[in-house]
């Protein structure tokens, strides 16, 4: 017995099939991203405002579902990067998203920065 003769593929199937294959992998990653990230909380810091040796008020943008209340985490950092200041600021419900907010931090030594750290949805 023979074996069967071997089949030929043109050079241009390879391509045809290679570019499919870019296609749906790239439309599987946006998918997968996007799937990943939405209603879900954002923040943007936007700055901070050092008001004394005990106080910072941290500024942030929020995009969220306006209709739900949010848990952010700051933090306040001295000249060493050392955490100074630390807290939870609960966000209620907004008109609108993005939405700006501007929340005072205690700290037990003058800070060199503020942030905020983590915002999640309240449950």
């Amino acid at each position: 017995m023979s074996s069967p003769a071997p089949i030929r593929v043109s050079k241009r199937t390879w391509w045809v099939v290679g570019t499919a294959g870019v296609a749906v992998m790239t439309a599987l990653a946006i998918w997968f991203g996007i799937a990943g990230t939405a209603g879900k909380v954002h923040w943007y810091n936007s700055g901070f405002d050092i008001v004394s040796d005990e106080q910072i008020d941290v500024r942030f943008d929020l995009r969220r579902d306006p209709s739900r209340t949010v848990v952010c985490d700051l933090h306040a950092l001295d000249t060493h990067h050392a955490r100074v200041g630390t807290g939870k600021v609960t966000v209620g419900p907004a008109d609108s998203s993005p939405s700006r907010h501007v929340e005072t931090l205690r700290t037990v030594a003058r800070a060199t920065t503020g942030y905020v750290d983590n915002c999640t949805y309240a449950e």
